[in-house]
């Protein structure tokens, strides 16, 4: 009787080490996969141009173009009629404006790359459009040199602005 109830014993307690090694394994996998897909990876790049986008009815239109030469383009005559003879150095001037008219507003900066992109395949030299904050938005200035970061959960969105040189 002792002995079959040791041997009962002594199989609970391998199996809780098995249990607690699938357990350490598992964990370890999950931590792997979160790291994978959370750290960043460090792109350069300058300023090319900055674009407001807006959505309205389910569809996307571009309301104003802010050029590499500085030329503010706005696209959408109802917004124009507003912000003539403003000078839109800030999108926290307009912002009341374009909610007016789009249910959702969002901003982008395409940054030529200088080291590449490897989450989004571009080779230095090549530009893309990331999507970014609206205070990244009136952080970032035409024609500056920009160091920031993105993760594979979301490489078309700048996570976190590391440096900027003007």
């Amino acid at each position: 009787m002792f002995k079959i109830i040791s041997m009962i014993l002594s199989l609970k307690i391998k199996n809780m080490k098995m249990l607690t090694l699938g357990l350490i394994f598992a964990l370890a996998i999950c931590l792997s996969i979160f790291i994978y897909y959370y750290y960043p990876t460090t792109i350069e790049g300058i300023v090319d141009h900055k674009t407001v986008v807006g959505v309205k009815d389910g569809a996307a239109k571009t309301i104003l173009l802010i050029k590499l030469d500085g030329t503010v383009i706005v696209k959408d005559e109802n917004v124009k009629q507003h912000v003539m003879g403003t000078n839109i150095t800030s999108l926290e001037k307009i912002k009341s404006i374009l909610h007016m008219y789009y249910a959702k507003v969002y901003c982008t900066v395409s940054i030529r790359t200088l080291t590449g992109d490897p989450l989004n395949n571009l080779a230095p030299g090549e530009t893309l459009a990331y999507i970014v904050s609206e205070e990244y938005f009136d952080m970032l200035k035409i024609g500056a040199k920009v160091k920031f970061e993105i993760t594979r959960v979301n490489p078309l969105k700048i996570s976190k602005i590391v440096e900027i040189e003007l």
